[in-house]
């Protein structure tokens, strides 16, 4: 009876173990469901809040579209594209409550277009070179990949001396690559860059001079209204001269450009001519390089809703009479 009694009572402590094992799976299975259920929701959310937010950024870019459309129909004579103008001003628009629309307008004309460094036969430039390794001293880039730059654009195999890099050193990088040997087509091509000792360009200097540089088709002229302190005296060769970076010097750049095209070309011409050989040498075999108009322009619009930050950024050109404006690349995430 005894036996009995002990054997039921270990058949009880069974059962409740059991017992406990289906609850806790039964638990398990519950809070994978409930978790699952509940990813698959905020994945569905998220994905339908980027296209709203991509939607939302299209919509802002045919905006600036229209807003550079009208810039030139409302010209009365004015020849020029200023940083006071309407296009150049940033917006800042709410999303029924639930976000808001930030962007603005750059002119990328007021950079120093990257392939420019070689001509229309693939041949390096040494007057548009000199320009950019002043840019390069100036913003804090070592000068030497100025040259390398060049190698990556130009239309032959023949590494540059003394720091020049061609396919021969790319082809030993892990994955190996080539040269493009054509222009280049987004600026972060430079993050694909070596050194002759295989030494990359890096984030680093990439962040120092993405403000100041674009990729545009060969020869585009800089139109000096918008340009920046730096890009301007960069076109005389000559880092150690700063009459428009130096203190006073952007102060009156500002001060200026509140209502007008400053400095026009002629200020330049008058400011660095027969001073700087440098300027001479560029204005000598490239007179068509300085302007006060432009026709390529980039948007950036970043969208918010909720929790959900897009960015996209767009080259739009304007083309024949400039009423019209055509988008020419996108990108997302960054610039």
């Amino acid at each position: 009876m005894m036996q009995h009694n002990s054997y039921q009572r270990r058949q009880h402590g069974v059962a409740l173990i059991m017992a406990i094992l289906v609850v806790a799976l039964a638990t398990i299975i519950a809070v994978s469901v409930a978790t699952d259920s509940y990813m698959d929701q905020r994945r569905t959310s998220t994905a339908l809040l980027v296209d709203q937010a991509y939607e939302v950024a299209l919509g802002g870019e045919a905006e600036a579209a229209a807003v550079l459309e009208q810039d030139q129909q409302d010209r009365t004579g004015q020849q020029f594209d200023a940083t006071y103008e309407k296009w150049a001003q940033p917006v800042v628009l709410p999303i029924e409550d639930f976000g808001e629309l930030r962007g603005n307008i750059e002119d990328l004309q007021g950079r120093f277009n990257l392939n420019n460094l070689v001509n229309t036969t693939g041949v390096a430039d040494p007057e548009y070179l000199a320009q950019f390794t002043d840019l390069l001293e100036r913003v804090g880039v070592d000068t030497r990949w100025a040259g390398i730059i060049s190698d990556w654009i130009d239309g032959d195999n023949q590494a540059g001396f003394p720091n020049g890099a061609e396919d021969s050193v790319y082809a030993q990088r892990t994955p190996g690559y080539l040269t493009a040997n054509r222009p280049i087509l987004h600026t972060s091509e430079l993050l694909s860059m070596v050194d002759s000792y295989g030494k990359a360009f890096g984030r680093d200097n990439y962040n120092k001079l993405e403000p100041f540089i674009t990729a545009l088709p060969i020869d585009t002229p800089l139109n000096v209204c918008t340009a920046s302190p730096e890009i301007l005296d960069s076109l005389t060769g000559d880092p150690s001269y700063t009459d428009f970076s130096s203190a006073s010097g952007r102060a009156t750049l500002i001060e200026n450009r509140k209502g007008a095209c400053f400095p026009k070309i002629t200020d330049v011409r008058a400011a660095f001519q027969t001073k700087q050989k440098g300027f001479d040498a560029l204005m000598l075999k490239h007179g068509a390089y300085l302007a006060e108009k432009s026709k390529y322009f980039r948007t950036n619009i970043f969208v918010t809703l909720g929790t959900t930050e897009f960015a996209m950024y767009s080259v739009l050109q304007r083309t024949g009479n400039g009423q019209k404006v055509h988008v020419i690349s996108r990108s997302f995430g960054s610039p």
